[in-house]
């Protein structure tokens, strides 16, 4: 289960990173050539919140000891300080450029470094990844404050009524503030996917996982490649495949190389550097004439570099910080 499980972790961070390489080839008004075919990659970000709603419950269940207080804790230490250390290197970046062009117009402002700092449920954010944090934040208080008090169905309750509410304002369309967009966003109902596998696994279901994973692969290959789009509803077209293949891959007994293993190990921080790596190393290459959003070659070696960084990150940085927190 872990295996498949780890890899699918690498595969959704791998299509956010490959969503993000051809938007920019595109915005600079290149040709992403093969990238092209990614043009919803950020279905990444789905399969995301369904492992997230697995992964909790799954986790949580059969573990007595553990309570609100300090399940908060872990949600917090394992999350939030790599963000920090992540967004402070952004914002030392885009202090070095703007002292090199001695422009500060692209420096945050001290609204948007509190919401960013904060992860506050704001759009206003200095990483453009962090968004996806402060909803998965929203989970984890949901969880905390409904399965330690009123155990797995009153978690799920909670989740199936925030769940409802999201997805009813998303066909409504009623143009919600700001300040409501993210604690409301239509993707929550993923979480509850998420959940509603784990209790299915944990009493023993493991029916079909073979062609769970094949509809799930093909789901997905559509929306990756923009023959289903999310005008159909993401959280059907992208929720469901994705939900597919975490069934079948948490029910199924498959067996992966260890590399892919540390591929998923290197996911989260892949998601959280990715977008760094790629305005420094695209500044540092324009300052030597090439253009690094203007070939595929170019293009893929800024992909290589992000899992390069993002692995050695891990292995070197996060390992040594994650035995730090659990020790304490």
């Amino acid at each position: 289960m872990i295996g498949g499980l780890q890899m699918l972790r690498g595969v959704a961070a791998a299509l956010v990173v490959l969503f993000h390489l051809q938007a920019a080839a595109v915005n600079e008004g290149h040709d992403a050539g093969l990238l092209s075919w990614f043009k919803g990659g950020e279905v990444g970000v789905d399969v995301f919140f369904v492992l997230s709603g697995f992964v909790i419950f799954h986790a949580v269940q059969g573990r007595p000891g553990m309570t609100a207080g300090r399940f908060l804790r872990q949600r917090f230490w394992r999350i939030v300080p790599p963000y920090w250390a992540v967004l402070a290197l952004t914002l030392m970046a885009l202090f070095a450029l703007g002292l090199m062009q001695g422009d500060w117009g692209g420096w945050p402002s001290a609204w948007t470094l509190v919401v960013s700092v904060l992860l506050l449920p704001l759009p206003d954010q200095v990483m453009a990844v962090a968004w996806t944090l402060t909803v998965e934040g929203m989970f984890y208080l949901i969880f905390a404050a409904t399965y330690f008090r009123w155990g797995t169905r009153g978690a799920i309750a909670a989740l199936a009524v925030w769940s409802a509410i999201t997805v009813a304002l998303n066909y409504l369309q009623l143009g919600l503030p700001p300040v409501l967009g993210l604690i409301l966003y239509s993707g929550a109902i993923e979480f509850l996917f998420g959940a509603l596998i784990a209790l299915a696994i944990g009493r023993g279901w493991r029916r079909g996982a073979v062609p769970a994973v094949v509809l799930g692969v093909v789901g997905l290959a559509a929306v990756v490649t923009e023959v289903v789009t999310f005008h159909y509803g993401r959280i059907w077209v992208a929720g469901l495949p994705s939900a597919l293949l975490v069934y079948g891959l948490a029910a199924g007994d498959w067996r992966m190389p260890n590399w892919t293993l540390v591929w998923g190990e290197a996911s989260y921080l892949l998601y959280l550097v990715h977008l760094l790596v790629f305005s420094i190393a695209g500044t540092l290459l324009r300052m030597v004439g090439v253009e690094p959003y203007g070939s595929l070659t170019a293009l893929m070696g800024l992909g290589v570099l992000s899992i390069v960084v993002s692995v050695a990150g891990t292995i070197w940085v996060e390992r040594p910080y994650r035995a730090w927190t659990k020790g304490r």
